[in-house]
């Protein structure tokens, strides 16, 4: 079974429970159970049923590029349904005279939070392609993709804990899901080896996936074909779409320079070249998508992604403008209510098989 294949059976198991969701992938990735010995006498990582997990290379587990690629690509599943459930809280909590979402703050924490899972669908699809393919640079896109796809997650994650007020800390039925989500996220990192080391492992091959052309690279960012495409069909994004092709530009060229830099530095720079591969991935779902409903498609959702980006470039992270808010959480609420995935599955489906 491919990796793509594993993780469309995994998702829904996610959305129930993460360690449920690491049960599904047990067939792909392995898994151990923690016994009290291993623990420590007793000890456990206090963190819902993710506690009992273990995962070691050397001892059945699956190679380090198929956990990276499998389990941050499945984990957007929990992230999905806790913004699920955090919309539904959301309508039904009444302040101030409407419900919570009526509150600007609260949508544009929404908006962001979906911006920020619909980013890291692009850029977990385009690594588990990668993946299947045995792609020559897979390696090191994957695992810069599971580093970001982690970040994006728990970022995400506690949005929607921000969201959802004390009903987070008191765990309010029926919405414990979202607690316990946005713990699980913020733990996978921590508790599945081969993740919590994604990014020094990808610097001995930064060089190889800043000079390739997939569509996924940096880049592609600096393509002609794709500021035509962008100015045409969605000009709201050519002044975002035109940063992160500068910051492309010189980053690929300080990649290229080499020379000697500090442990910090590296890691910098494989960061930069991480948020400027998940720009590449958002704009070639949209490339794919563009012309259908797919959210993945929608220009006003291609610019609330590449700004995310670019506010995580500058570190410096400006609200969404007012269009892009009304667009996101009109989404949110729709498939909130449809019962359908918000944040997965448009832009799996447009990240072509290679």
């Amino acid at each position: 079974m491919s990796i793509a294949e594993s993780v469309e059976r995994a998702r829904p198991a996610f959305g129930r429970d993460v360690a449920a969701g690491l049960d599904a992938l047990e067939p792909l990735i392995g898994r151990l159970p923690i016994d009290d010995a291993v623990a420590g006498g007793g000890e456990r990582v206090v963190t819902s049923a993710l506690r009992g997990y273990r995962f070691e290379a050397g001892l059945g587990a699956a190679p380090a590029t198929t956990v990276r690629a499998a389990v941050p690509a499945s984990a957007l599943g929990a992230l999905d349904a806790a913004l699920r459930e955090c919309v539904q809280y959301s309508r039904t909590r009444h302040l101030y005279g409407g419900t919570v979402l009526d509150i600007p703050h609260a949508r544009s924490l929404l908006a962001a939070a979906l911006a920020d899972a619909l980013t890291a669908d692009a850029l977990s699809s385009a690594a588990v392609c990668l993946a299947d393919a045995h792609a020559p640079a897979a390696s090191v896109a994957v695992a810069l993709s599971a580093h970001l796809s982690c970040v994006l997650l728990a970022e995400a994650a506690q949005q929607v804990s921000v969201l959802a007020g004390s009903t987070f800390y008191a765990r309010i039925a029926p919405f414990e899901l979202i607690e316990q989500h946005v713990r699980d996220l913020s733990a996978l990192p921590v508790l599945v080896p081969g993740l919590s080391d994604a990014l020094p492992s990808a610097l001995a091959g930064l060089d190889a996936w800043c000079a390739s052309t997939d569509a996924a690279a940096p880049g592609s960012l600096l393509r002609s074909e794709v500021a035509l495409a962008i100015a045409s069909d969605a000009p709201g994004a050519v002044e975002v779409h035109a940063a992160l092709a500068t910051a492309a530009s010189r980053t690929l060229a300080e990649v290229g320079a080499g020379g000697a830099m500090e442990p910090y530095e590296e890691l910098e720079l494989a960061h930069r070249v991480a948020l400027l591969t998940a720009g590449a991935a958002v704009v070639d779902g949209w490339l794919h998508a563009r012309g259908a409903e797919a959210i993945a498609g929608d220009p006003l959702a291609l610019e609330a992604c590449l700004r995310r980006i670019r506010g995580r470039l500058a570190r410096r992270q400006p609200p969404l403008p007012a269009d892009l808010v009304a667009r996101l959480v009109a989404h949110a609420e729709a498939r909130a209510a449809s019962g359908e995935e918000m944040a997965i599955g448009p832009a799996r489906a447009t990240v072509p098989p290679m």
